[in-house]
């Protein structure tokens, strides 16, 4: 289930507006009420969200070395040497995503008030530190000696810092001239190393996003760059408090909107959302039997309910005219794994044990989840469903696969990947098991599969993957990757994109449904 709030959609608006502002008129002019009219907000919402304007400036400093250290950690995720992580290191500075106009005047304008905030300065410090420990490590890797790998690494941060106070004035400095002294200083000082600039995927991406709908590109707008949650036993039940108080909401507005009944059931012990089309219930007379549908909720293994995925579950019963059934599974780290594990196969055993063929669907971890419930069921020879579909599939818990998404997903990050992957496996797992990432199990006897993911998808590569593997093993496996799109984007009711994805997802299980029951649909 994807992790994204109001307060800091809010935050970002005016931290955003700020900078604008700054830019545009400098920090002398940038007023409340001015931020206000740039966020269209009430002025009072930035007394709410920031104690007074000192605090502002401060979180926006603080919000560009955010953006940079995210930038920093995708492309990190991404090399594969010393020399490659040190390209990532300096590319992240000089990223023009990164040393946007706005950003660079913002920056200059505060960095040049440190005297009178010793907090700004420490800040500034502390990354410069780090990025020149990091720096320093990446060309030790590359053979140097630990003094001529440290004088590169000052004289990097400092040629940076340099870097970014001349592209305030863009008219005569600009990133990509910016770029190129970089990499003639590196020629210069590193003569015997052949160093490539990585490929720029800003061109692919900005036309990518160029293709959204409105809506989409207003919710990337509000919600990147992403904010950090971080996951942890002591705080998770607040967490599962704050996500349920979120989305409740629109979990009740969806079953409203797809005319949908719910009640509790049990599938065998497990306790059980079941899901009708209020249109089946005038049809109960009807002779064709119902198709039915087994649903996994998505949460990391830690959070999450089935009711909070009625966007999804909603839609694809009223598309399907299905009784969904979504079992409540146990979550980490009260319950770790098995836990999840036992209780989806307990109720997918009753579930299977009833006539007819149905379906299984399952989001994120709940797709993980019901891929390897499903191996297990292939094993222990109960009824197969006439066909599965997974959005955005958590399949590799190891995350061996690298996360080129990580900071573009504007729901969540690798971090709490990782995270939610040991608060459910334990910190002594082996996390390559198949129940845990069943993309390393079996794969050459599954029913037909649609998978689902975007570009911008923190899962994307995990998706590739998995069609791939499944494809390999001789079976069937149709991939659905959706431009500019994120982590189960199918969840935003407001996207025409999600509209159109579920309607491909319906489509694809309807044509793999037994003829009588395709006819009953």
């Amino acid at each position: 289930m994807p992790k994204v709030g109001m307060e800091p959609v809010r935050r970002r608006q005016i931290i955003a507006a700020t900078k604008t502002c700054i830019h545009q008129e400098g920090i002398a002019r940038t007023s409340a009420s001015r931020i206000a009219r740039e966020a269209g907000i009430a002025p009072g919402l930035i007394m709410h969200y920031f104690d007074d304007k000192d605090e502002l400036l401060l979180e926006t400093f603080r919000s560009i070395y955010r953006d940079l250290a995210t930038d920093t950690r995708r492309r990190l995720g991404l090399a594969r040497s010393p020399a490659e992580r040190m390209l990532a290191l300096i590319e992240a500075q000089i990223s023009p995503s990164t040393l946007t106009p706005e950003a660079v005047t913002a920056w200059l304008v505060i960095y040049s008030t440190m005297r009178d905030f010793p907090l700004l300065e420490r800040i500034e410090r502390a990354y410069d530190r780090r990025l020149i420990s990091n720096l320093t490590h990446e060309l030790r890797g590359m053979g140097l000696d630990v003094a001529e790998a440290r004088d590169i690494a000052e004289e990097l941060s400092i040629l940076m810092d340099g870097l970014w106070q001349n592209l305030a004035n863009p008219v005569t400095f600009t990133v990509e001239r910016a770029r190129r002294l970089l990499y003639r200083y590196l020629a210069i000082r590193l003569p015997n190393v052949t160093l490539t600039p990585p490929e720029d995927d800003a061109a692919r991406r900005a036309a990518e996003d160029a293709g959204l709908s409105a809506e989409a590109r207003q919710f990337l707008k509000d919600n990147l760059p992403v904010v950090p949650v971080h996951l942890a036993a002591g705080s998770i039940v607040k967490t599962r408090n704050q996500l349920a108080q979120l989305y409740r909401p629109e979990a009740k507005a969806s079953a409203q909107a797809f005319g949908l009944r719910l009640s509790q059931a049990r599938l065998g012990d497990i306790a059980a959302l079941r899901v009708i089309p209020k249109s089946l219930e005038q049809e109960a007379g009807a002779s064709m039997p119902v198709p039915r549908l087994f649903y996994l909720f998505g949460g990391g293994y830690v959070t999450g309910e089935p009711e909070l995925d009625m966007p999804v579950i909603g839609a694809l019963s009223g598309r399907l005219q299905a009784i969904s059934l979504a079992p409540r599974y146990r979550l980490a780290p009260e319950a770790p794994y098995p836990a999840a594990l036992e209780d989806a196969f307990a109720a997918y055993r009753a579930f299977a044990s009833e006539e007819g063929p149905f379906w299984v669907v399952g989001e994120s971890a709940g797709g993980g989840l019901a891929l390897a419930m499903l191996q297990r069921a292939e094993r222990e020879g109960l009824r197969r469903p006439a066909a599965i579909a997974l959005l955005s599939p958590w399949v590799d818990l190891t995350h061996s696969l690298p996360s080129a998404n990580d900071g573009i997903d504007p729901t969540f990050t690798r971090r709490n990947l990782m995270e939610s992957a040991r608060l459910y496996a334990g910190p002594e797992s082996d996390l390559s098991q198949p129940g845990l990432s069943p993309l390393f199990g079996t794969l050459s006897d599954l029913p037909p599969i649609v998978i689902t993911t975007g570009s911008r998808d923190i899962l994307e590569e995990q998706a590739h993957a998995l069609a791939a593997a499944i494809t390999t093993a001789g079976g069937a496996a149709e991939l659905h990757d959706w431009p500019g799109l994120w982590h189960v984007f199918e969840y935003y009711r407001e996207l025409p994109e999600a509209a159109q994805s579920l309607d491909r997802i319906a489509g694809f299980l309807r044509s793999h449904m037994p003829l009588k029951q395709e006819q009953a649909a």
